[in-house]
């Protein structure tokens, strides 16, 4: 498994966020607040200090209506940039060696967030997914001198995206946030491959993570296993190779020694307590600081200089599909190999970062969306914990992703006593609102979802299910056991009257790939 492989299905239309003028959208500022200062090359080693956490309040609502939330930065006013990753497009590329097709174009996008809503700061980067696996584009936000920069990762495998815009760290330009290739990561990755070769090798790597030092981008790439620094005038220098054993670092942050922490993933099947936290110093040097983790997809540093780690996925099973969702949880380091959740519930924690205000900011979710139903939720660290999280998602619109869902972790779900996750949605047909004697219930179909994927009606009875398909392609609502099979155009609404007997069964869409891709849900009569 590699970065890519924490993201999940993301549907094929759209931009999210309120769209301003390029030349009035950017306002660049002087660097992450606090970086440069607080983490410079003079300051001493010192090791990563334990808790001492007290009492206070729990977690808000940041930002919301995000389509695939990655990294996220400050600029020097405090205002909050994010990378989202897209959506793909509408161009088909594929198949790659395991069979699959990808959907590519230009929906990925960095925003500014105002009033917690999304405004596009600069739009049509590359972003490519592969229904039911994975979405990747841009994958990180920095400043350095003033100037904002992403961290572009649209090469997924095999597949190949349209136009001439190669992976690596592209300057936004402040005046009009056009795009300035910085450093070309995916020609020099090809050109010094790293010491060990996974069976899921790509020689133009597959990027992580970005954050500031001094005055170099400090770089994770993922799939090779490796740490590097990009100078502005697009040198590339290798800081560490992290290949061995296949790690999967993820995310940086600044280190007190003028390094980076890096989380490791680990690669599958993700075992509870296997992942960990190394420190990497400009000299090379790698010394674990954190062990016992699992599933580590991002690290942040307190203020007083606590680590404190996101854990994607935990009570992770030997067999696909390993992970769950809202079995994630934000942590802080208590000791070397230990830790205390801080919050709890997290649908695939992707980013993590402490903002100017002292709260630590969570990026969600990693895979699985298929909306603009991403969200960043603040921490208070201070806070007697540990918080379910849930509510406060829910609250910024983020869906609940039952087990049910289909992902690249597997088509099946863990076994429930291994996992916490939160139950599918949920409709009951109303009592009211009959039609030609069936009652009714109402149905979604989007890319690549069906919203609710639970419906309970009663058995023996007539129920007319009425299904408005939100997407700008076909679909489809099958249920084989009862003979249906009812076609959906895009834009329109279908309707089918099922009388089913007491039981499950299974809905679906039988377009070519769309079932794998998260188009299936239960039908439960009783």
């Amino acid at each position: 498994m590699k970065n890519d492989a924490i993201d999940g299905p993301a549907r094929w239309t759209g931009l999210t966020g309120a769209r301003l003028s390029r030349r009035a959208a950017v306002r660049a500022g002087a660097g992450v607040a606090g970086v440069a200062a607080t983490f410079g090359l003079a300051q001493p080693r010192v090791r990563a200090q334990e808790a001492t956490p007290v009492p206070g309040a729990a977690v808000t609502v940041a930002a919301q209506r995000l389509t695939n939330p990655r990294g996220f930065a400050w600029d020097a006013s405090g205002a909050l940039y994010v990378a989202l990753a897209g959506s793909g497009g509408a161009s088909i590329l594929g198949p790659d060696s395991g069979g699959g097709y990808a959907s590519t174009g230009s929906s990925g996008i960095v925003v500014r967030i105002e009033n917690g809503i999304p405004v596009t700061v600069s739009d049509d980067l590359p972003s490519t997914t592969v229904p039911g696996e994975r979405t990747l584009g841009p994958a990180a936000v920095a400043f350095l001198g003033g100037e904002l920069y992403v961290l572009e990762d649209a090469n997924a495998m095999a597949y190949r995206r349209e136009g001439k815009q190669p992976d690596g760290v592209y300057r936004v330009g402040a005046a009009d946030a056009s795009l300035t290739l910085v450093a070309d990561t995916a020609a020099w990755f090809a050109a010094n491959p790293t010491e060990f070769k996974p069976a899921d090798y790509n020689a133009e790597g597959e990027l992580f993570g970005m954050v500031t030092i001094g005055d170099l981008l400090w770089v994770v790439e993922s799939n090779q296993g490796q740490v590097v620094t990009v100078a502005l005038d697009g040198a590339i220098t290798r800081v560490a190779d992290l290949s061995t054993n296949h790690p999967l670092p993820t995310g940086p942050a600044p280190s007190p020694n003028g390094g980076v922490y890096v989380g490791l993933l680990t690669p599958a099947p993700y075992t509870d307590g296997s992942a960990k936290v190394v420190e990497v110093l400009p000299d090379g040097t790698v010394t674990d600081v954190w062990t016992g983790l699992t599933m580590v997809t991002a690290v942040a540093v307190a203020p007083d200089g606590t680590l404190y780690a996101a854990e994607m996925a935990t009570g992770n099973n030997d067999a696909p599909p390993y992970v769950a969702p809202a079995t994630g949880r934000v942590v802080r380091r208590t000791g070397p190999d230990s830790l205390e959740p801080v919050a709890t519930n997290v649908n695939y924690p992707v980013a993590l970062a402490f903002g100017s205000d002292g709260g630590l900011y969570v990026a969600a979710p990693a895979l699985g969306s298929l909306d603009p139903d991403g969200y960043i939720l603040r921490i208070d660290v201070s806070a007697a914990g540990p918080t379910d999280v849930r509510a406060a998602a829910r609250a910024a619109g983020g869906r609940d992703f039952g087990t049910a869902g289909v992902d690249h972790f597997g088509g099946t779900p863990p076994a429930a006593e291994e996992t916490t996750p939160s139950p599918p949605t949920e409709a009951v047909v109303p009592v009211a609102s009959p039609v030609a004697g069936a009652q009714i219930v109402s149905l979604e179909a989007g890319n690549f979802y069906f919203k609710p994927n639970a419906l309970t009606v009663p058995a023996a009875t007539s129920v007319t299910i009425e299904i408005r398909n939100v997407a700008e392609i076909p679909h489809n609502f099958s249920i084989d056991a009862l003979g249906v099979n009812t076609p959906i155009d895009p834009g329109q609404t279908a309707s089918v009257t099922v009388t089913a007997p007491a039981g499950s069964f299974e809905f679906y869409c039988n377009l070519p790939g769309h079932k794998a891709a998260g188009m299936v849900g239960t039908l439960t009569a009783g």
